[in-house]
């Protein structure tokens, strides 16, 4: 310390106050004489290099720490300079340490003149920037790693500038957006002119959402590319925080999730799809229990009546026998052989509707207008006293069926319209065919007793009656084979019904069968019409 203000006027006490200067500095310090020998080095000198003032002195300082990596033309670049008495300023050389290592050193040395000019030596400050350059290569390297992977992974930036409060995009954007990459500075509404507009007000609405919270924002949004193409992309960033206030991000990451979005897509799709097939699959799988339950149902019930009254009758007969009553044993004998033959009828039926869940459907270009006049001759044939009349047959169109299962349907169909239909009356038949969106109504009315229309939702039931007349014989599979028929043809089949005044029987087939994908239903060729009737 100094005693007195006399003593700051004193230049050995500068002297001394410079040199503790120099020797805490942070920088090494070396002074040459005019030939750049050296004739002093501080503290922070040899803690960096190793060398001692004592081991470096008179010896040239290039000579004691210049190595292999030391660039040669940097060398003779601060040779020249020195040597025409100019000072150095920001030069970069690769040193070496006394134990070999190497430093890069940023030079700044000055030359020290007389009062005539000469210079008489040198003052060179270094600063070991190793550790500085190996950070910056670090992060150039990131930031190289980085643009890759975001180039690999389809992520982008948008960062703004701080100067102009502009954005500047990553070339991913301009990939993304499908533009040519340029250096201009973008806004924000140059980017989101680009997404769709509900999608836009989304974002602001989370943005400001953000803004209140802090919280990171993260939204995929769709936009439209500069071709026209749609792409879904993910935009990402974390609000600025300062002093309590709440900024906007500064930088967003915006990432291409087209191809996550698609199989997100896919993958509803295809759940969506599988789940149809499970509703479809449940839909059978009850239609069968149905179906089980009512042959469940014929065997517990509907089968063993005629076979209770066989039994019985049997037992009468047997008395009758013994009594020698014949005429009660015949009598008894024929009902034995009706109740076998409505058993045997009950059994057939069940058959073929038990089939019709296993036949496939294989069809072929069937003339409706045939296939019902051959059914109408075939039904006709068991009422031989009975006086009917056809109307419209000639109007039935050519589809793609299965002849031999819708045969089955126009039979059962037209043995109602005779079963109930009063024998004492003419019976009236009424074909009639429309052409409805999506294929044909074909339709077939009566002038019969009809049904109660309270039953219409059972006509179709195994063994369902919708009319109470026991004397009209039936065994109520018919319209549960025509439904499962005309169902397995992709159609549907419904009455309308007016009580005492008769039925309407529809069936509705589509122009393109679901099962035979043959095509289209509609086409249909000129029939011949066949006027039938029997009067």
């Amino acid at each position: 310390m100094l005693d007195s203000s006399d003593e700051l006027n004193d230049l050995t006490s500068w002297l001394l106050i410079l040199e503790k200067i120099v020797e805490q500095s942070a920088n090494m310090v070396v002074i040459t004489d005019d030939a750049q020998r050296i004739r002093w080095v501080n503290q922070t000198y040899t803690r960096v290099t190793g060398w001692t003032l004592e081991e470096v002195v008179g010896k040239r300082a290039g000579e004691q720490l210049h190595g292999p990596l030391t660039d040669t033309l940097v060398k003779e670049g601060l040779r020249n300079r020195l040597k025409q008495g100019m000072s150095v300023s920001g030069a970069e050389i690769v040193n070496y340490r006394k134990n070999g290592e190497s430093y890069i050193a940023l030079l700044n040395i000055e030359p020290i003149r007389d009062n005539q000019g000469k210079v008489v030596a040198y003052f060179s400050i270094q600063s070991d920037i190793t550790e500085k350059r190996s950070l910056e290569r670090a992060n150039v390297e990131l930031q190289n790693h980085l643009q890759v992977a975001q180039r690999l992974a389809r992520l982008g930036r948008i960062e703004s500038i701080a100067q102009t409060g502009m954005m500047r995009w990553s070339s991913v954007v301009y990939s993304i957006l499908e533009l040519a990459k340029d250096e201009v500075p973008k806004s924000c509404d140059a980017f989101f002119k680009y997404v769709e507009l509900d999608a836009q007000q989304e974002f602001y609405k989370l943005l400001r959402q953000v803004l209140k919270t802090g919280e990171e924002f993260d939204l995929e949004v769709p936009l439209t590319t500069r071709t026209g193409q749609r792409r879904w992309v993910r935009c990402r960033g974390v609000p600025e925080q300062s002093d309590g206030d709440i900024q906007p991000p500064r930088t967003w990451t915006i990432q291409d999730v087209t191809l996550y979005r698609e199989l997100i897509e896919q993958k509803r799709e295809m759940n969506e799809s599988l789940r149809a097939m499970v509703e479809e699959r449940t839909h059978h799988l009850q239609a069968a229990n149905r179906s089980l339950e009512a042959f469940s149902h014929a065997l517990s019930h509907d089968l063993k009546k005629p076979v209770r009254h066989m039994a019985s009758y049997a037992e009468i007969v047997e008395e009758s026998l013994a009594t020698r009553d014949i005429e009660s044993a015949q009598t008894y004998c024929r009902k034995i052989v009706a109740a076998g033959k409505l058993l045997q009828g009950q059994i057939d039926g069940l058959l073929r509707f038990s089939r019709m869940g296993r036949q496939g459907i294989s069809p072929s270009w069937v003339s409706m207008t045939d296939m019902v006049a051959n059914c109408l001759d075939e039904v006709a044939s068991s009422f031989q006293d009975r006086r009917f009349q056809a109307t419209g047959v000639e109007t039935l169109p050519e589809v793609l069926a299965d002849p031999v299962l819708f045969r089955e349907v126009w039979v059962n169909l037209i043995d109602n319209a005779f079963k109930y239909s009063k024998p004492s009356e003419l019976t009236r038949l009424d074909f009639a065919c429309s052409r409805v969106e999506g294929g044909w109504t074909l339709s077939l009315q009566d002038k019969g007793r009809g049904f109660n229309p309270a039953m219409q939702l059972h006509v179709f039931e195994m063994f369902g009656r919708a009319n109470s007349d026991l004397t009209v014989a039936g065994d109520g599979i018919g319209l549960a084979l025509c439904q499962r028929i005309v169902l397995a043809h992709g159609g549907r089949i419904w009455a309308e019904t007016t009580q005492d005044e008769g039925s309407t029987f529809f069936v509705f087939l589509p122009t393109v069968s679901p099962v035979s994908g043959f095509g289209d239903l509609s086409t249909s060729r000129e029939s011949s019409a066949i006027p039938l009737q029997r009067l």
